[in-house]
């Protein structure tokens, strides 16, 4: 039986150094790019690197050492263990060139700092990376936010993506490469994919008004200029690393939980919400209509200084009672001068009015106008007021202040994402997540009655072809005073209809609730023996998880405790996917047949 375990190599005083010298430790990221495309690595500490620790591993990621960082003995025992069948994922790794069939000509820094873009990359293998991109759009440039090195690769090496510059130059050097070696394989970036995607979500640290517009706002911290927001950037470089380890054979828990009634695998999570802008009347029959039409809804509720909320208690319970979430909408906009820089204390005291109205936390919250300001402070202060999550990283930059009809991923993702703290606090994890915007008042305009159902088509297309979890962000004062918008919410719902989807519909609140609970599962003990693929598999959500694995052939079956349970094989971004629905608690799932191609045949 051959053990399937992957890891992230860890040496905790290469971090130190890093954050003693004023710098953040990129490779601490490792652990969310992990974490979002649903692999439960291990961690490798130095004194396992030698062939009795890799032993048990099927894959290992390396971060961007030193060229002198690793012995002899070290860097013989990773060469042994590739040639033995591991794959070997090399960050911008110094010292293994002959491994990795690289070797290094020079190097494209970055425009600014280290928030700041070098190149880009475009998916240039047929089957492990263009697939990855919809129909038309497989030549589409993916901004890198991480010094880039200028390979020279050597013959055996295959090239999975390539390098070009900001202003799309093809530079001729593969960005992304993949050798094999004996039985294994070495998969190379050019860049700290680490940084690159930690860059992406966070944004740079929000220290003017850097977009001009009088407000520090989410839209300050966006660092993909001049590329458009388009397309999830980060989640496609995450998708091509879980394409690499997928054909290793590795299972991964799914991005999306099963139906809560049948347990069948959905095709799509759209989570709804919006703010009141402290606008009385309008909340309930907001709610109201959101509940005939069997949707969740989320409602950020907003205070004006000096005058409290314009929802009363009684309101905010039928709101519960329609099945639906209150929550708090921060106000930092009125009664300010601007740009303002808002503190822990300011977050303390509204959350302090909120609980003395309505009698508990709210859960995932949203600030008006999307405002933000510093890095990860912001995060930090709300999770020591007991809240989990916020949404209001806006999804395009701005002027425009408030661009509407228009779906877009300004921080490179449609998933939810963990804030980790900077050097000062060792890059600590904050339990604490955001839920980008991503689908922004999508269907219509306020002047016209006329629909414009593109951009909310194009939002529903990209949350199947992907499976994404997309906001559907729509503020209930305009689900009241505008008949076009409260036809487009239907519309699209046709629209999914019409495709034949399997949605999963939420609210902030429950979205971010799942995604804690899904970080908090676990995949254990995957092994492959002459039945296929066993594994023992944990899921800390009421409705259960979902394991991904790539297998051979639509004809793959799966098993949970020895009994059928829902699933589903697709054929998908050139490789063929089994999902199946695993129950909360902990079980034995098994895939047969369980070998995988190896990568890209």
């Amino acid at each position: 039986m051959a053990t399937m375990k992957a890891a992230i190599y860890w040496d905790d005083d290469l971090r130190a150094l890093a954050n003693a010298a004023g710098a953040n430790y990129w490779h601490v990221y490792t652990r969310e790019i992990c974490e979002q495309m649903g692999l439960c690595p291990v961690q490798l500490p130095r004194r396992d690197l030698n062939s009795e620790g890799l032993g048990e591993l099927k894959v290992l990621i390396l971060p961007d050492l030193s060229g002198k960082y690793l012995s002899v003995g070290e860097k013989s025992a990773l060469r042994q263990w590739v040639h033995a069948g591991g794959l070997l994922i090399g960050l911008a790794t110094e010292g293994l060139g002959d491994l990795f069939g690289i070797a290094v000509d020079g190097e494209i820094p970055q425009s600014d700092d280290c928030y700041s873009l070098s190149a880009a990359l475009r998916f240039t293998d047929p089957n492990l990376a263009r697939p990855l991109l919809p129909p038309g759009e497989e030549d589409a440039p993916i901004p890198i936010a991480a010094p880039a090195r200028l390979l020279r690769p050597s013959a055996d090496c295959r090239e999975l993506a390539r390098l070009v510059s900001l202003a799309g130059r093809d530079l001729r050097r593969p960005a992304v490469t993949l050798r094999s070696v004996g039985k294994g394989q070495a998969l190379y970036f050019a860049f700290n994919l680490a940084q690159s995607i930690w860059v992406m979500h966070h944004g740079r640290p929000i220290l003017d008004d850097y977009d001009g517009d009088g407000k520090l706002r989410s839209s300050d911290a966006m660092i993909l200029r001049p590329f458009p927001t388009s397309l999830p950037y980060a989640d496609l470089l995450v998708m091509l690393l879980r394409n690499a380890i997928g054909h290793c054979g590795l299972p991964f828990i799914h991005a999306l939980p099963p139906l809560p009634e049948t347990g069948e695998v959905p095709d799509a999570l759209f989570h709804w919400g919006g703010d009141d802008e402290a606008l009385a009347g309008q909340q309930l029959p907001a709610s109201e209509f959101m509940r005939e039409l069997g949707l969740p809804y989320h409602i950020n509720i907003m205070a004006r200084p000096g005058e409290g909320f314009s929802l009363t208690k009684a309101e905010y319970e039928q709101l519960k009672a329609n099945g639906h979430e209150p929550s708090l909408h921060f106000n930092f906009i009125d009664g300010v001068e601007h740009p303002y820089s808002f503190t822990r204390q300011d977050i303390q005291k509204q959350v302090d009015e909120y609980v003395a109205s309505f009698g508990e936390l709210p859960v995932c919250t949203v600030f008006h106008w999307t405002v933000w300001n510093l890095w990860s402070e912001p995060a930090e202060w709300m999770a020591s007021c007991g809240l989990l999550g916020d949404n209001s990283h806006i999804h395009q930059p701005c002027p425009p202040s408030n661009p509407i009809n228009i779906v877009g991923f300004g921080f490179g993702t449609s998933y939810p994402y963990h804030y980790y703290h900077d050097w000062r606090k060792e890059n600590d994890r904050i339990r604490f997540l955001e839920l980008p915007i991503t689908a922004y008042e999508c269907g219509y305009w306020q002047h016209t009655e006329e629909l414009d159902l593109k951009p909310l088509h194009r939002a529903i297309d990209l949350a199947c072809y992907w499976h994404l979890t997309m906001n559907m962000f729509y503020h209930p004062v305009l689900i009241y005073q505008f008949p076009q918008c409260r036809e487009a919410i239907k519309a699209g719902l046709n629209y999914m209809r019409q495709l034949g989807l399997r949605p999963l519909h939420m609210g902030n609140d429950r979205l971010t609730r799942w995604w804690l609970a899904r970080s908090e599962s676990r995949i254990l003990d995957a092994a492959l023996d002459a039945d296929g693929r066993r594994m023992t598999v944990h899921s800390e959500w009421p409705e259960g998880m979902v394991v991904q694995a790539l297998v051979d052939s639509p004809q793959a079956q799966a098993t949970v405790d020895g009994q059928p349970r829902p699933m589903v094989v697709r054929e998908e971004h050139g490789a063929c996917w089994l999902y199946v629905s695993v129950p909360q608690g902990t079980h034995e799932v098994r895939i047969s047949p369980g070998q995988t191609m190896a990568a890209g045949k």
